[in-house]
């Protein structure tokens, strides 16, 4: 309770300096900053179902009889849930070299990533994806998202649910930041190494990662830059 407390006085300080804002105005932003800071799992959930939604409608998904879905089934035929969280996978019939992971596990991997990558290489990224969500990186990723637009806006009325307050076009917003989140040094290790595991799990060497990572690093957008330093990476784990 009274870390709450505190949370909630720096929130409402950190208002204080906005000029021209009434004090309606204050407590309503001050509100939806503390539902954002203290957002519970099962509204990052729900957020992460909302995002899934909007992103599956975007974009062109391959469907069930499509040759690309029948290469990632077989990829992730032992992956369908991991210590206990339900994953689920489609792919995006997109030339960017892309793939990306929501909260709630759902991956979503980009026709362009699979024409650059071997089964073994692809399976190590997807890995890389699942780590992220595993170690709560994507939750993360989803709470600061956010933060920062509670921090521009004057929300939810106080005691409701700020997820429950977004309208479409914010929750497109978050959708978008969620898939090219820029992850830590710390967290992108952390997912090598849950990349690696899922290796290992099937009988693949690191010598997969290491031909992945070097794939993926010569830059440009989508994965290249939502995944960064990933020539670094792959020299760390070849030294490994």
């Amino acid at each position: 309770m009274i870390k709450k407390l505190i949370i909630s006085g720096l929130l409402l300080g950190s208002l204080s300096a906005c000029e021209g804002m009434n004090s309606a105005g204050m407590v309503d932003a001050a509100s939806s900053l503390f539902q954002a800071a203290t957002i519970n799992d099962a509204e990052i959930q729900t957020l992460a179902v909302q995002s899934q939604q909007q992103l599956d409608q975007q974009n062109t998904v391959a469907g069930a009889n499509n040759s690309y879905t029948t290469r990632l089934n077989n990829i992730t035929r032992n992956l369908r849930s991991y210590n206990g969280t339900t994953l689920d996978y489609k792919v995006y019939l997109n030339p960017e070299v892309n793939a990306f992971a929501l909260p709630n596990g759902s991956i979503r991997v980009y026709s362009g990533l699979m024409d650059k990558m071997t089964d073994p290489e692809l399976l190590f990224v997807i890995g890389h994806e699942i780590g992220h969500v595993m170690n709560g990186h994507s939750k993360s990723q989803a709470r600061t998202n956010l933060l920062t637009l509670a921090a521009r806006k004057a929300g939810a009325a106080s005691g409701n649910s700020i997820v429950a307050s977004l309208s479409g076009n914010e929750i497109g917003t978050l959708a978008h930041n969620l898939v090219n989140a820029q992850y830590s040094q710390s967290h992108e290790l952390e997912s090598d190494a849950y990349g690696l595991k899922i290796l290992q799990e099937n009988n693949y060497d690191k010598s997969h990662a290491v031909s992945a990572l070097r794939k993926l690093g010569g830059g440009g957008g989508g994965f290249f830059s939502s995944h960064p330093d990933s020539a670094n990476r792959a020299d760390r784990i070849e030294k490994m």
